[in-house]
């Protein structure tokens, strides 16, 4: 079996190559990044190639981890967030136009829901729920849901698009302003972590219940020979910012405070209060998750310290 990962320097993706490795499954993968040497120094054995090679190759599997490594880059940061997920979006259905066989696997995202996450969605929730007039903090959202609608319109091909609400790995980018690299990067350097009294909810995927799922839709795709889905991505459970807290601080001596009647935002696509989804559609092909959120956020935080 052949798997594709574009993107490979990202969190999400080293996460999966880890898991590859260690499973030994690392003959048939064949890695794109936009830096390809800095990650063949990390990884031994694997083909690593640069991006634009992608189209030069022939693919059976293919996973498009690519991202945007900071929403806070500058003044052109939003044009490139639809320029990125646009150009190698295109260039996978131009693939698979050639290739119809192959299997598209995208890495998708929570925020396609929109603003309203007063409660958590479901399967009954509206897509872009609660903006009215698009701005700066839509753009992500915008350019998610437009491949989505993309992958839906070309029917015939198998695409499979995941949309993962929070995602943490030993492989976290310390330097990101989300509330959880925040409260680690806090442990790591032994200071006192500050935040506001809102007890926001967000539910943490595993690498291990990631690589389940995607297990799980290759599996499906081989027996059924075709799979067009989307999917919302959950753990066992989510976890409140405050059980996060005491949790940590029991267990890794974080020091916190919290200020009440101040408000911290650390996300760039808004504030959302319950950033989680009650759908769970995945039932349907065979996911149970091992993780709750909470088990994710020690394990690893166990892993990096």
């Amino acid at each position: 079996m052949k798997i594709s990962i574009l993107g490979a320097r990202g969190q999400i993706a080293r996460s999966l190559i880890s898991l590859y490795l260690e499973r030994s499954e690392w003959a048939g993968l064949e890695l794109y990044s936009r830096s390809p040497e800095s990650l063949t120094s990390e990884i031994k054995g694997i083909r690593v190639y640069p991006s634009v090679d992608f189209i030069n190759h022939d693919h059976e599997i293919i996973i498009n981890c690519i991202g945007i490594p900071n929403l806070k880059g500058g003044k052109n940061s939003g044009a490139d967030i639809f320029k990125i997920h646009e150009i190698w979006d295109n260039l996978i259905l131009e693939y698979l136009e050639r290739n119809e066989k192959a299997l598209y696997i995208s890495m998708s995202s929570g925020a396609v829901y929109g603003k309203n996450f007063q409660n958590p969605v479901d399967e009954n929730s509206c897509l872009l729920n609660g903006i009215t007039e698009i701005s700066s903090a839509d753009f992500y959202a915008v350019s998610k849901l437009n491949c989505e609608a993309k992958h839906r319109a070309f029917d015939k091909f198998s695409i499979v698009d995941l949309r993962i609400f929070s995602y943490i790995s030993k492989f976290i980018d310390f330097n990101s302003n989300f509330l959880v690299s925040e409260i680690m990067t806090a442990v790591k350097n032994r200071k006192v972590f500050i935040t506001d009294d809102r007890n926001i909810s967000r539910d943490y995927i595993h690498p291990e219940d990631m690589m389940q799922i995607i297990d799980l839709i290759i599996k499906h795709w081989q027996q059924a020979g075709f799979i067009n889905d989307v999917f919302d991505i959950y753990s066992k459970n989510p976890v409140t910012k405050m059980d996060m807290l005491k949790s940590i601080s029991e267990k890794f001596n974080l020091k916190y405070e919290i200020k009440t009647g101040t408000s911290v935002d650390l996300s760039t696509t808004g504030f959302k209060m319950n950033y989680y989804s009650a759908n769970k559609k995945l039932k349907q092909i065979g996911y149970e998750p091992r993780y709750s959120s909470l088990d994710a956020i020690l394990k690893v935080l166990g892993e990096v310290l």
